[in-house]
């Protein structure tokens, strides 16, 4: 029997990791949770609340350094959902 516990992403994480994202541009749920989904290697991600706290860390320091080298934007962009009219 084994005896690890995942810890989950607690609320605090979560709440820097929106706002940042939501800061940057991606401002609707399924941009932001397309972002995370790719930085975590977890394209079935239904919720942020979904991750681990290893993930919602992952994903806060991949973001910090795509800010610090100038290339959020880029990112933001790589993610953004397509406009269907």
């Amino acid at each position: 029997m084994s005896t690890d516990t995942v810890e989950m992403a607690h609320q605090g994480q979560l709440t820097v990791l929106n706002a940042g994202l939501t800061e940057h541009g991606a401002k609707t749920r399924d941009h932001r949770l397309a972002l995370v989904a790719g930085i975590v290697g977890r394209p079935d991600l239904k919720s942020t609340k979904d991750l681990t706290r290893d993930e919602a860390t992952k994903a806060l320091r991949y973001l910090d350094l795509a800010e610090e080298v100038g290339e959020m934007q880029d990112l933001i962009d790589q993610y953004r959902p397509a406009v269907t009219s």
